[in-house]
């Protein structure tokens, strides 16, 4: 069968273009912007269109598309007026998914984490999981994708409608807020897709603290069957203390963040109640790493961190900002913020600026719109409810506002905030080519 792509360099997109590559089908994409993934596909034999031309769907037997690429696009039009059937990429990914035992992660924050913590645990288990991530990590043989056997664990992107479609065997919903509740009919529609999710699934674990969902096995902070008792922190590590139905257990997890912690036991959670080995669950996350710009450090000489990060709503940036409190006591925390998406910004400017008062320096660029119209707001507004705050409308300029002295740099946001990362650690001396 012959596949074509539209927006195929995207962090789903491109991991469901590497399945049907592997798995023989003959696979063709186009995306105008040349990111590391783009450049990883056309490694692997995989022809990329750099436009969006009619020609570039020639003989496709199905049309897969982003929601960022719209219905008038030449290419769909094309495809449409020669009978080839033009899908969404989440309704490619459930039709991909059908032949699996599924194991599925949704909800607001830390669904890539919580998939990559996941699919650490099975495979230290000898277990072989097939593997989408919406990120890249050094675990999986093509960063965001790994190909396995009949089992598959995978992110349920709750951005969209339709996303109670899956039908997983499994599923964590490790929270629940309203975020992207623009692409649904209302609030209580949003909410009900996660409510439908929990009720196609065989086994459902959600988060005891929103008191949101019925009839699942619950973790939390405070409330859940599963729930953290105790936890010490000591820099990267946690040495958590946690409640079971099976008796008080111990775990380290070689990462920092109460977040990461709780998405952690999400996971304990749903492998006990599968009846895997506690023992060898729990030691598993002892040599557990991020994915890709999850408190990455970049690059660190004992005066200068940086750290790449894909936080990018108000709760994100809390976590992120109060891990990096926690692990760097006594150093100046600067960070640069980059909003992600006019919608999200419109809803949650005043929520981004409590959340950005927690570092000691707020440098914030102009939104990065992820294919969405300017709609009447900017990331200045952020930056006039902050005093110690600083708006960049160009992230390019950012360098001419940021000193070269001992501190802690974040770049954060889900955009291409990473490009001024790369650009500073250049003038720092420090990146790797």
């Amino acid at each position: 069968m012959k596949i074509h792509f539209l927006g195929i360099g995207g962090i789903g997109m491109s991991a469901q273009a590497i399945h049907e590559h592997l798995s023989e089908n003959v696979v063709t994409g186009t995306d105008p912007y040349s990111s590391e993934r783009v450049k990883y596909l056309k490694n692997l034999g995989i022809k990329v269109f750099e436009k969006h031309l009619p020609q570039n769907v020639d003989d496709a037997q199905l049309v897969v598309r982003t929601p960022a690429v719209p219905k008038e696009n030449p290419e769909v039009k094309s495809a449409e007026e020669r009978k080839i059937p033009v899908i969404t990429r989440l309704e490619h990914h459930i039709q991909i998914l059908r032949e699996y035992e599924r194991f599925g992660i949704t909800g607001t924050d830390g669904k890539t984490t919580t998939t990559s913590m996941l699919a650490h645990v099975l495979l230290k288990l000898g277990k072989d999981p097939t593997v989408f991530l919406g990120s890249t990590h050094p675990l999986l043989e093509h960063g965001n994708y790994r190909k396995g056997g009949n089992l598959c664990v995978f992110e349920m992107d709750e951005s969209q409608p339709g996303f109670e479609n899956y039908f997983p065997d499994f599923l964590i919903i490790t929270n629940i807020r309203g975020d992207h509740i623009e692409n649904f009919k209302s609030y209580d529609d949003y909410i009900n897709s996660f409510k439908k999710s929990c009720k196609n699934a065989r086994l459902c674990i959600s988060y005891a603290d929103e008191n949101i969902l019925s009839n699942t096995i619950t973790f939390g902070l405070n409330e859940g069957i599963y729930h953290l008792v105790s936890i010490e922190k000591k820099m990267y590590n946690q040495f958590a203390t946690i409640s079971t139905p099976y008796g008080i257990k111990k775990f380290k997890l070689s990462v920092p963040g109460i977040h990461n912690a709780l998405n952690a036991l999400s996971v304990i959670a749903l492998t006990f109640e599968l009846g895997l080995d506690q023992e060898k669950v729990l030691k598993a996350f002892e040599d557990y790493v991020l994915p890709g710009r999850r408190f990455q450090i970049s690059y660190d000489d004992g005066q200068i961190t940086i750290i790449d990060d894909y936080s990018h709503t108000p709760v994100e940036i809390e976590s992120l900002l109060k891990t990096a409190r926690e692990v760097f006591e006594d150093r100046e925390i600067n960070i640069i913020f980059q909003p992600h998406r006019y919608s999200r910004l419109k809803r949650e400017w005043k929520e981004f600026a409590k959340s950005l008062k927690i570092a000691d320096k707020i440098y914030i660029t102009e939104v990065y719109g992820a294919f969405e119209r300017k709609d009447e707001v900017s990331a200045k507004n952020i930056a006039e409810l902050i005093d110690n705050a600083v708006f960049v409308e160009n992230k390019d300029a950012i360098l001419d506002y940021l000193k070269i002295k001992p501190g802690v740099y974040i770049f954060a946001g889900a955009g291409d905030i990473i490009d001024a990362s790369q650009s500073f650690r250049r003038k720092i001396g420090g990146l790797k080519v």
